[in-house]
C-alpha cells in the first residue's frame, strides 16, 4: 500500500493519503505535502519545530495540521524533511517537524502550495481500522 498518491485535479493538486492508523495517516499527509514543495532528499533535518493542535474533528484536525506545516514553511522560510507524530487522537496532535532554513542553491523546489481547500475532503476510519484521507491543495 502507498503511503500517499497525487490526484488530478483542474488547476490544483490533491492527494490521496493511507496509513494504518491516525498517525501514520498525518505523517504521511505531510510527507506527501514536503515532497510536494521540494525535493525532500536535498534538505538536511538541522532545524526543528514543535508542533501542538487540537480540533473539533478529525477534519478540522487534517486541514489545521497541514495548514500549520504550510504556515511554518512560509514564515519561517524552511524546507521541511520529515515529521514524527508523538501523540495523536481525532482532536489532536503533538509532532515535530525536522528541515533547514530555505536555500535555493542547495534545494530544488517544485511547487508553492498556498492553502488546503475543504473542497472533496476526506478523513474516514474504515472497517479494519486504518485511515484514508484525501485533500485538495489550492496552488
Amino acid at each position: 500500500m502507498k503511503a500517499y498518491e497525487y490526484l488530478e485535479h483542474t488547476a490544483d493538486m490533491g492527494l490521496l493519503v493511507r496509513g494504518k492508523n491516525l498517525s501514520e495517516l498525518l505523517r504521511n499527509a505531510a510527507q506527501g505535502l514536503f515532497e510536494t514543495i521540494a525535493v525532500v532528499d536535498t534538505v538536511d533535518e538541522i532545524e526543528s519545530i514543535k508542533i501542538h493542535l487540537t480540533a473539533e474533528s478529525v477534519e478540522e484536525l487534517f486541514v489545521r495540521w497541514l495548514d500549520e506545516l504550510i504556515f511554518r514553511h512560509e514564515t519561517e522560510e524552511i524546507f521541511f524533511k520529515r515529521a514524527d507524530i508523538q501523540q495523536c487522537s481525532v482532536t489532536e496532535v503533538s509532532a515535530t517537524i525536522y528541515g533547514e532554513s530555505v536555500n535555493f542553491d542547495k534545494h530544488e523546489v517544485y511547487t508553492e502550495i498556498k492553502s488546503v481547500t475543504y473542497h472533496q475532503l476526506e478523513v474516514l476510519q474504515k472497517a479494519d481500522g486504518s485511515w484514508h484521507a484525501q485533500v485538495i491543495f489550492d496552488l
